[in-house]
C-alpha cells in the first residue's frame, strides 16, 4: 500500500507539471462498474489526474473504501454500505475544495451505484 501511495503521489506531481486534463479527455474510470474495487480505481485515477488535489483526502477516501471492501469480504454488506455512505459524505464535504466539483459528483454517483448493488 505504501508503494502504491508513493507511485500515486509521483503521478500527481507529473500530472500537475503536465497540466490538467478536461473531463471529456478523462475516460479511465469505468462508469458502469458497481464494485468497491472499481470505485477505488476511480479515486486513484482522480488523484493521478489532479482532480483530487490533496493526497491526504485521497488516502482518507481510499481507507473508507478499504474498510468497505473488508466488510463486504466478511459478508457484511450493510457495514460496507455504511462505509460507502461515509465516503459519500466526505466527497460532498470536499467538493469544490480538494475535489473538483464535477469529479465529486461523479464519485458520489459511482458510490451510490455501488451502494445500490450491495442492497443498501
Amino acid at each position: 500500500m505504501k508503494r502504491l501511495l508513493i507511485v500515486a503521489a509521483a503521478l500527481v506531481v507529473l500530472t500537475v507539471m503536465a497540466g490538467p486534463v478536461s473531463a471529456a479527455e478523462d475516460h479511465a474510470c469505468d462508469h458502469n462498474a458497481t464494485t468497491i474495487e472499481s470505485l477505488h480505481h476511480c479515486v486513484m485515477h482522480a488523484a493521478e489526474m489532479g482532480h483530487i488535489s490533496n493526497m491526504g483526502v485521497a488516502n482518507s477516501l481510499m481507507r473508507k473504501l478499504d474498510a468497505a471492501q473488508a466488510a463486504q469480504d466478511r459478508g457484511q454488506s450493510d457495514v460496507a454500505a455504511s462505509q460507502l455512505r461515509a465516503f459519500v459524505n466526505e466527497v460532498n464535504a470536499q467538493a469544490g475544495k480538494h475535489i473538483q466539483a464535477e469529479h465529486a459528483d461523479h464519485l458520489v454517483m459511482h458510490a451510490n451505484h455501488v451502494i445500490a448493488a450491495l442492497g443498501g
